[in-house]
């Protein structure tokens, strides 16, 4: 009887400190109601001499109504009425400012203005696609390399050999060396991406040593985020036929494992991609790994000029760790498209190449590789 009976004066008061503490939290002070505003847009671009609605919550404490003031920090880029009604100036970006002086709150909100609107960019705005961005800086498009799908499959040479089917035209350099046992693959890529992009690529990939020479079926892997490397790239196009080389877009100098940047439009000859020419910069993890690369990339024709002053096209110099790079003329790519590639040809090939390249995904993913990968523009 005395257990019992000490068991419920035990269940009993842990019940009583149980209701304490509750009544403690429901009788604590909660946080007192602030005032705030909060601007939101359908986009976050506004095409040039076009409009953009923005609109501006305002909570406050007293229930009050207050007028809401509008203002850009360069008109000369985007104005705004006081209405939040954006209109396109010129070329550039601008932040949009709502506030309310009286009760001392504000918001703000980055518009880019961009030249013309298109499908593909409102796409991204809505809902980043498949791992790819749109700088509004350069108005180009680039891969998202810390936050894609394509890290999962890495690169076999494969892919490249299928890609004039699948409408990918490019010029390619691979570079092979080994350090810090790993076997490691530097590729350069650039070109014409589909019917609508051309642009470049750099791609960093490893696997584990191996005394077999790489083939078409060798597979390597995207490397762990200890391997990636500094890269900055900068692209240049040829518009005219004049040897006049014009600035296209630049990757910023940043850790990557692959770095990437595609601009709408669509070269003169889409083979060789010569029209284009890359400037890269890429640091390695010490200068004993620049020089294993230097030793790749004259393997691969390109010329060690020695330093900045000599830089021209095809040739490259090693500053400690940092290896430079002009690309324009040099590829390894293979003419796997024999005949004209009109815009006719290149549908056809199109639908073609990926049906076949259906039947050899389904294959080669037994295998342990990642055809997906193939489909990176289209």
């Amino acid at each position: 009887m005395k257990n019992h009976l000490r068991k419920a004066l035990v269940l009993v008061t842990a019940l009583i400190i149980f209701a304490s503490f509750t009544v403690v939290y429901v009788a604590a002070d909660e946080p007192p109601p602030e005032n705030s505003i909060k601007i939101s847009s359908a986009s976050m671009s506004v095409t040039k001499n076009k409009t953009v609605q923005m609109t501006a919550t305002l909570v406050t404490v007293d229930g009050g109504s207050y007028s809401i003031q509008w203002s850009s920090s360069d008109t000369s880029v985007a104005k705004v009425d006081q209405n939040g009604l954006v209109t396109g100036c010129s070329i550039g970006r601008a932040t949009i400012k709502a506030a309310v002086p009286e009760l001392d709150i504000s918001d703000s909100f980055v518009i880019y203005c961009v030249r013309n609107s298109n499908l593909l960019l409102n796409m991204l705005e809505k809902r980043q696609r498949l791992g790819y961005r749109y700088s509004y800086d350069d108005d180009y498009y680039y891969t998202d390399d810390k936050d894609c799908w394509q890290y999962a499959f890495g690169f076999t040479n494969i892919y490249d050999l299928v890609a004039p089917y699948i409408l990918l035209e490019y010029d390619y350099i691979r570079v092979y060396f080994r350090y810090n046992n790993l076997d490691w693959m530097i590729q350069l890529w650039k070109g014409q991406y589909g019917l609508l992009f051309y642009g470049s690529e750099v791609g960093v990939y490893t696997k584990k040593m191996s005394d077999k020479e790489a083939t078409v079926f060798t597979h390597f892997k995207c490397p762990e985020e200890e391997n990636w490397l500094d890269i900055k790239m900068s692209l240049y196009h040829d518009k005219k036929n004049d040897g006049n080389y014009e600035f296209e877009l630049e990757r910023p100098y940043d850790k990557y494992w692959w770095c990437t940047g595609f601009k709408a439009g669509h070269l003169r000859d889409v083979e060789p991609a010569d029209e284009l020419r890359m400037t890269t910069t890429i640091t390695m993890k010490d200068e004993e790994m620049a020089a294993l690369f230097a030793q790749g990339l004259v393997d691969c024709g390109f010329i060690d000029c020695g330093n900045e002053q000599a830089l021209i096209h095809d040739k490259f110099y090693v500053d400690g760790k940092d290896v430079h790079i002009i690309w324009q003329d040099i590829s390894e790519a293979e003419n796997t498209m024999a005949i004209k590639t009109t815009f006719g040809v290149l549908a056809a090939s199109g639908v073609i190449g990926i049906v076949l390249l259906l039947f050899i995904v389904l294959g080669f993913m037994f295998l342990g590789g990642g055809f997906m990968a193939l489909l990176l523009i289209i």
